[in-house]
């Protein structure tokens, strides 16, 4: 009689997780089509401020729909600098931006690695790029034993405020939580209303620095959680994100 009931069990629990996965899948699908969709209507809007000639996009690259919510949020807040963890596409798109709408404001991109920038130099010379190299057992790094922009005390971008934060580097395969280390950088040298963008929250790495963010900025940040990205501000006055 067990052994009967036990077999009714499984199959019926069997068919629960059958429908569980196949449920499960299908709103994965449905994710991934609406992110492909807004991919493309963002791609349209800011079409104007493509680079010329190639776009020389990777799986690296910031989506396009974020770069869209960074320029409506500069657009609507009207950020004075700019700090831009991970030079690439969006820094070419934003620089455009920035130029052609004939806005004062000043865009900042780190990265370390020199050949890369250079490319980009050459298209966007009103940027200004830093390459600074990243070093291991980093203070700034997750308890100090990762890899992070070895920034001297006395550069140029200590002496900044930023109202805008871009974090897309270091690349997660760098050190665990390797992008933990802009929150110390940029915890006093943030304005009053600072936005933050967080690259590839879809990740667990990333999703536990999110919660460093809130924890260690104070509890004036509040995140809005994207597909693939996460946005953190004290400032809600107006709704920014792309429909």
């Amino acid at each position: 009689m067990r052994s009967f009931l036990a077999k009714i069990r499984d199959k019926l629990f069997g068919i629960d997780k059958i429908a569980f996965l196949i449920k499960n899948e299908s709103e994965k699908q449905i994710q991934k089509a609406d992110f492909k969709y807004r991919e493309l209507k963002a791609i349209e809007i800011l079409k104007p401020y493509l680079p010329d000639g190639f776009l020389f996009e990777t799986s690296y690259s910031i989506s396009f729909q974020t770069i869209q919510h960074i320029i409506n949020d500069i657009v609507i807040y009207k950020p004075k600098i700019i700090l831009e963890f991970g030079s690439g596409l969006s820094t070419l798109i934003i620089g455009n931006f920035i130029k052609k709408q004939k806005l004062e404001t000043k865009l900042i991109s780190l990265d370390d690695d020199n050949s890369w920038q250079n490319l980009l130099k050459s298209q966007s010379k009103e940027v200004d790029f830093y390459c600074i190299p990243l070093i291991e057992n980093n203070p700034l790094s997750f308890q100090g034993k990762g890899i992070w922009f070895g920034i001297p005390s006395d550069h140029p971008v200590t002496k900044e405020k930023y109202d805008m934060v871009i974090v897309d580097a270091p690349k997660g395969s760098s050190s665990k939580f390797s992008r933990f280390g802009f929150i110390p950088f940029v915890k006093d040298r943030l304005s009053k209303d600072a936005i933050i963008y967080l690259d590839d929250t879809d990740r667990f790495d990333e999703k536990v620095i999110s919660d460093f963010i809130i924890s260690e900025l104070g509890n004036r940040m509040t995140i809005q959680k994207y597909y693939r990205y996460s946005r953190f501000s004290s400032n809600q006055d107006y709704y920014t994100s792309p429909s």
